[in-house]
């Protein structure tokens, strides 16, 4: 059995002498049952006739990531003309205008049947890129100095800092590009912190070198003081901040300092304001102080005895400190446990001459 098709569309499931057939039909089903029979066969083969594809509608504005801009770029429903060069895009990161009668006048010329402006006057064209930051080119600088020999080995990439002679701009770089930067070349000099280096953008078609000079420092983290303090000061946490020095401008480099380990502590020496300090700068606040008239104690587990004595040398809190006994001129030795107040820190002979001594 033959089968042909319909203007050449649908396959015809009629037998192909279509007269005898057509006659045979009307004999048995009448035009009604021929109508409905005509129906169900287009649902089985995919519904009502396709309506006519919307002609292609022009955008009013562009945004691309190549060097071109397309006939899809411009217009929706271009179909398989989408990828037709149209127009050169504008500069990375940068917008231009294109008048609407000229996209329609190109895309009908590249066989875009149906382009229509659609009211629209004027295309805005921007093309997308991705910014190249100052602190991207200087992370990089830092990268690539730390690369070189002789630079120590707790020293990184966060602890060099790199600063332009002049500000840098963000540069624009292609946002397909998998490698949008990269240091060409880089010359220092390690005895004055000075460099020169030549960076390259990539920008697609093309790519931008720019050459730049500055300084690069190593720096470490350091606790300095905010206020100038005096010999017997004690350290409160505003008188505290951390900051970043370079490693060649400080006169020693000390072990990182917790602020929260020094707060409370009292001064050893007077110190200035913004002056790196170190553990070894603060002791512990003295609630004793040479001279000083203090009570001892002495305590068992059925006898408290006190008694007056002299402090032979200041003390805090927990410090073992000489004590003259006034009377018999005897010295002994006691730990510090509150600003006036000592306690013998181990049995003493002492205890027991000391003046005015009574029992509680």
């Amino acid at each position: 059995m033959k089968y042909s098709a319909i203007q050449g569309r649908r396959p015809c499931l009629l037998p192909c002498d279509q007269d005898a057939g057509a006659l045979l039909l009307r004999s048995l089903l009448g035009a009604a049952g021929l109508a409905l029979l005509v129906t169900l066969l287009l649902s089985i083969s995919g519904g009502t006739p396709a309506a006519s594809a919307e002609p292609p509608r022009l955008r009013a504005t562009v945004a691309v990531v190549g060097d071109t801009v397309t006939l899809g770029d411009f217009f929706e429903g271009a179909g398989a003309l989408a990828d037709r060069a149209l127009f050169r895009a504008p500069d990375l990161g940068t917008t231009g205008p294109v008048a609407a009668a000229r996209v329609v006048e190109m895309a009908r010329a590249a066989g875009l049947a149906g382009a229509e402006a659609n009211g629209v006057v004027e295309v805005s064209v921007t093309r997308l890129s991705r910014p190249v930051e100052a602190t991207e080119i200087a992370r990089l600088i830092a990268a690539e100095t730390l690369r070189r020999p002789g630079h120590p080995d707790d020293v990184g990439i966060d602890d060099v800092v790199v600063t332009f002679d002049e500000p840098l701009v963000p540069q624009p770089a292609d946002v397909r590009s998998t490698d949008p930067v990269r240091v060409v070349s880089l010359s220092s000099a390690p005895q004055t912190g000075r460099f020169e280096a030549l960076v390259q953008i990539d920008q697609g078609e093309r790519t931008d070198r720019i050459r730049l000079r500055g300084t690069i420092a190593e720096t470490v983290q350091v606790t300095v003081l905010t206020r100038s303090v005096m010999r017997g000061d004690v350290i409160a946490a505003e008188d505290l901040r951390t900051e970043r020095q370079p490693r060649n401008h400080l006169v020693a480099v000390h072990a990182p300092v917790d602020p929260a380990d020094v707060v409370g502590r009292q001064a050893r020496r007077s110190l200035r304001a913004g002056q790196p300090i170190s553990a070894s700068d603060f002791a512990r606040p003295q609630v004793v102080a040479r001279g000083d008239v203090v009570t001892v104690v002495y305590r068992t587990r059925a006898l408290q005895v006190s008694g007056r004595g002299q402090a032979q040398q200041p003390g805090a809190v927990g410090d073992l400190v000489p004590v003259l006994n006034p009377q018999s001129k005897r010295t002994l030795h006691a730990v510090v446990v509150g600003p006036g107040l000592v306690e013998v820190a181990s049995p003493s002979a002492g205890v027991a001459t000391l003046a005015k001594a009574e029992t509680r």
